[in-house]
């Protein structure tokens, strides 16, 4: 059986009129699901007893269940544990334009980033569409809030996961659904090309956040093996198409590590690098895990590279930082308690 959850608008059309009942009546089933948050089939009061059976014989009502809670005035990390016991990670953040969600699309990741936790733990699975999908409803359960922004940018690499991912898009996106216009939404990627121009064509495109980190190919080989299959030019090129096709916004993130790719001269790098490009430099000060071999750059770093940028006339933006007295860097919290499970008493 399947996650009702994952289960798209398009995909109940063709389930619907393969068995002989009318597309339209889709429209009861996502409002029962999505509307009136309907946690099992004798709750869909507005969906046919006939398509509740038809329903009920293929599906069923997934749930996350809450494993670790830690919260700060802004900031809520939760851990889910999913029905096979694989641990995610989803991150709350209030804004004063409203409630962002940080969401994971795989449990663990396998793009081995030097200076990410969640590579620490090679990737135990992809998560279902409905998985992704549950992150969003269990976090507005329990906090009886509304979920104003969507980032695709939590534990795994989500075109590593690219048809559920698609999925989740479609279902978050769909009138009568939850309802999140794409401006509201961002997918993080760390550099597949060939997705991010697949990505492209897609016909409700979001906004992209491309993890640079790097202003050449020797420090991103150092932080990033990624970049060994895809160097720092065709990332630029592959973000400079998304931006050319779709007309929406691509943020290059930036970690900046101490010593490693901070100097004026590396953001005079970046600069030369994305010059003339409609691309946007999001600069991101390093969270540590307390085992981490990277440093946090220092303030005077972070203000003169953030200048230099300015100065060459590159739009750039310093990341607010969210729950860093959290264990919050990508990854941390899950890594810990898998960690600790796994310690000889």
């Amino acid at each position: 059986m399947t996650d009702i959850y994952s289960l798209t608008y398009e995909q109940a059309e063709k389930l619907l009129t393969e068995n002989g009942f009318r597309a339209t009546q889709c429209v009861n089933i996502f409002r029962d699901i999505y509307k009136r948050r309907a946690a099992d089939f004798d709750e869909m009061t507005l969906t046919s007893a006939d398509i509740k059976a038809l329903l009920s014989d293929k599906y069923f009502f997934g749930k996350l269940k809450i494993d670790e809670i830690l919260q700060s005035v802004d900031t809520s990390k939760y851990l889910f544990e999913l029905t096979d016991g694989c641990k995610v990670e989803t991150v709350l953040m209030r804004q004063k334009f409203g409630n962002s969600i940080c969401i994971s699309t795989q449990s663990g990741c396998n793009m081995g980033c030097k200076f990410c936790c969640s590579g620490r733990l090679r990737k135990q699975r992809d998560l279902t569409a409905g998985e992704m999908v549950s992150q969003i409803l269990a976090v507005e359960k329990h906090q009886n809030i509304t979920i104003s922004n969507i980032i695709v940018m939590g534990i795994g690499e989500p075109f590593d996961n690219y048809d559920a991912l698609c999925d989740f898009l479609d279902i978050v996106t769909v009138p009568g659904g939850i309802e999140t216009g794409t401006k509201h939404i961002t997918v993080s990627t760390c550099g597949l090309c060939d997705k991010m121009k697949l990505f492209a064509e897609r016909k409700e495109p979001c906004n992209l956040a491309v993890s640079l980190h790097a202003p050449d190919d020797e420090i991103r080989n150092r932080l990033m093996p990624v970049n060994r299959r895809y160097n720092i030019s065709q990332v630029v090129e592959s973000a400079k198409y998304y931006v050319e096709r779709t007309n929406r916004k691509v943020l290059l993130e930036y970690i900046l590590l101490d010593g490693i790719n901070d100097s004026r001269e590396n953001a005079r790098q970046l600069a030369a690098l994305i010059r003339n490009a409609r691309l946007f430099v999001n600069l991101i000060p390093y969270n540590p895990s307390p085992d981490s071999e990277f440093k946090r750059s220092s303030e005077e770093n972070i203000t003169a590279f953030y200048d230099e940028l300015k100065k060459n006339r590159i739009n750039v933006t310093r990341r607010k930082e969210f729950g860093t007295e959290l264990s919050a860097a990508c990854g941390q919290l899950r890594s810990d308690r898998i960690s600790g499970e796994h310690k000889v008493p």
